[in-house]
């Protein structure tokens, strides 16, 4: 170790009177002597004293820089990398890991939270329990973050409801409880807040063959919660009826949900006809599971096309405050 890195070492240190022996450094370090001679001859670690007898002996200060390093090597750092660091700044890296590891218990215990709502909600409504699975779903939209209630929670609900029913697994009555229950709370949620006397309005609907509205709803949850006014049409209009409700409305959006079917070239001609029909100072909007397969269609003509519901959220904020952009997670 040379001058500069023993000076940075020994910043801050004043017990460096060499008291212990290798066994002992092993023991309160977790290190072999042989892995602790090897980081002494290689990496300078640290430099021991020696005794009258010739044995290693460390100090106070030693034995704690070899469990600072201990620690940031134990994360999965070389300690060919982290050997000549000062003490400091071994501390920051420990106090990083240490931060990292918390968010991650966090994160874990946040995704565990996620599946046992969705999960509560399954059973419930396979048991046909619609007060059960009420109450689920507002405790999920009450407890957890708004969009991950909406994707992660009712979103997934519907994604597993809807494979179950393509499989077999899943009956329509069953299903149908479930996503009349959704509606309900979905209602109860773009409800509930106050919406400024200021607020940009969206329309939010599926265009004409669209049959499935729960993403438009998801969407007009996610707009409504973000402070603009949701006029909401439901699903399978024409687009000159979304073209006309979004100018008697005065509306800066439309946003569309797509799911069944895909790639339809009747939809494609509904895209284009609503395009033509809204003033390009009206944005719009595509998401949903099918959206991706109108990708050229969307191109052509302009829109933006979501991947997520926090991705509309981000973009609904910054168009509310005077941007006009395309944002991330859209073309």
């Amino acid at each position: 170790m040379d001058k500069k890195v023993r000076s940075a070492y020994d910043e801050g240190m004043t017990d460096t009177a060499p008291l212990h022996s290798v066994r002992v450094v092993a023991r309160r370090t977790g290190l072999t002597p042989d892995l602790l001679r090897a980081w002494e001859k290689r990496y300078g670690a640290v430099q021991p004293a020696r005794s009258a007898g010739g044995q290693r002996t460390y100090s106070d200060a030693d034995i704690e820089r070899l469990q600072l390093l201990v620690k940031v090597t134990a994360a999965g750092r070389s300690i060919g990398h982290v050997a000549t660091l000062g003490n400091d700044e071994l501390r920051e890296l420990v106090a990083g890991d240490r931060r990292a590891d918390t968010n991650a218990a966090a994160d874990d215990v946040h995704d565990s939270a996620i599946a046992l709502y969705v999960q509560k909600a399954l059973d419930a409504a396979q048991h046909f329990d619609a007060d059960l699975l009420e109450t689920t779903l507002r405790a999920a939209a009450l407890q957890l973050p708004s969009d991950d209630a909406l994707e992660k929670v009712f979103g997934r609900l519907l994604q597993k409801i809807g494979s179950g029913w393509e499989q077999g697994t899943f009956p329509p009555a069953n299903g149908h409880l479930a996503t009349a229950t959704v509606r309900r709370v979905l209602t109860w949620m773009t409800e509930a807040p106050a919406v400024p006397d200021d607020a940009r309005t969206i329309v939010i609907g599926t265009p004409a063959m669209q049959l499935h509205d729960l993403g438009a709803m998801l969407a007009a949850t996610v707009a409504a919660t973000s402070g603009w006014r949701v006029a909401f049409l439901g699903a399978s209009l024409p687009a000159n009826e979304l073209a006309r409700a979004a100018r008697v409305a005065g509306a800066d959006t439309v946003a569309l949900s797509i799911v069944h079917p895909s790639d339809h070239p009747h939809v494609s001609q509904e895209l284009r006809q609503l395009r033509g029909a809204l003033p390009r100072s009206i944005a719009l909007l595509v998401g949903g599971a099918g959206a991706p397969a109108y990708g050229d269609v969307l191109a052509e003509i302009g829109a933006h096309r979501l991947d997520s519901l926090a991705s509309l959220r981000a973009w609904l904020i910054e168009r509310a405050q005077g941007g006009d952009r395309t944002a991330s997670g859209m073309d």
